[in-house]
């Protein structure tokens, strides 16, 4: 069955007021698709209502430092907040557009839409269409997702476009592709797409990843976990720690890497991102991920990642591992 259908905001927030200019701006409203029908989006933004109603109020109590301070139920335009609300749980797929360092008029140009819709029985294919009227270009594409029930995860693939896509992925409830739909090299401009499977009832991006400010900054991988296109491999050094400002890694079957939160040597091009103790980054239509025991960054930012491919290196190493270059 094929809808021509677009599942309206989840929250609307003027587009002055979503983010800072310096690093990026979210264009429009968050667009959604159920893999098993539409459960409704109008439930899912008055979730996101009552949850920020409670959150406010918990500040409110928290202020009065009040010891004898009680759970307190609050109404307003006919929702409820306070204790949690069941909500469906159905699995979707979340779209945010954001341009990268925009001007004033990239940022008023671009729309954002689903432009065709195919369903089965926890599988949806989505044809998407994200046009800058400014510029008079459109971007076009279809993913498809659908649910992997034993292992709780989601299997998405790409197809039909021009522009380069990774190859199929495997990601767990929650987890972000970031596909660049634009990329303008001489301003540094870019057009992308960051595309999430949830179940779960998910906040916005508050910004774009950023360049690093010190210029010694470290990368520190503690007990890192690896996975390449969703899939996790087996590690050497599982339990070990290194911190460097260039760190590299063996990806079975793909090579050396060398990562690094600025382009320091020939060849280093940007390539993810780091937030917390995750690290994302793609090359040659793969996407790894990086999950570590702690912080990655020093700064509580989400910093870009650079990375080069070593030529010099093992080319088909058999195990995971991590080193420091110096």
């Amino acid at each position: 069955m094929k809808l021509a259908r677009f599942l309206p905001a989840l929250l609307a927030i003027p587009l002055g007021a979503q983010s800072s200019p310096q690093y990026g701006t979210r264009m429009g409203q968050i667009q959604s698709e159920y893999l098993d029908g539409p459960a409704g989006t109008q439930s899912i933004l008055e979730e996101r209502m009552r949850e920020e109603l409670a959150e406010k109020l918990r500040r409110e109590i928290e202020l009065e430092r009040s010891p004898t301070a009680t759970p307190v139920t609050v109404i307003q335009n006919g929702l409820q907040a306070g204790p949690p609300q069941p909500r469906d749980k159905g699995p979707r797929v979340d779209f945010e557009t954001w341009v990268v360092q925009p001007t004033r008029d990239f940022a008023e140009s671009v729309v954002p839409k689903d432009e065709d819709f195919e369903r089965e029985a926890g599988r949806a294919t989505i044809h998407r269409v994200v046009r800058d009227n400014f510029r008079n270009i459109s971007v076009t594409y279809t993913v498809t997702v659908e649910t992997i029930p034993s292992a709780k995860t989601f299997r998405v693939t790409f197809s039909d476009s021009a522009i380069p896509y990774p190859v199929p992925q495997v990601l767990r409830d929650g987890e972000v592709i970031a596909l660049t739909l634009m990329n303008d090299a001489r301003t540094g401009r870019r057009l992308v797409d960051y595309i999430r499977v949830t179940t779960d009832l998910v906040r916005p991006r508050k910004d774009v990843a950023r360049d690093i400010y010190a210029d010694d900054a470290e990368l520190t991988i503690a007990q890192p976990r690896l996975r390449t296109n969703g899939v996790e491999q087996e590690a050497d050094n599982p339990s070990g720690m290194v911190s460097a400002q260039v760190v590299w890694v063996d990806v079975p079957g793909q090579g050396r890497y060398d990562l690094s939160f600025k382009p320091r040597a020939e060849g280093f091009e940007r390539a993810g991102e780091v937030s917390e103790n995750s690290l994302m980054f793609s090359a040659g239509g793969n996407i790894f991920r990086i999950d570590c025991a702690d912080r990655i960054a020093t700064g509580s930012g989400t910093y870009n990642i650079y990375a080069r491919k070593d030529a010099e290196a093992p080319a088909d190493p058999t195990r995971v591992a991590f080193g420091a270059r110096r």
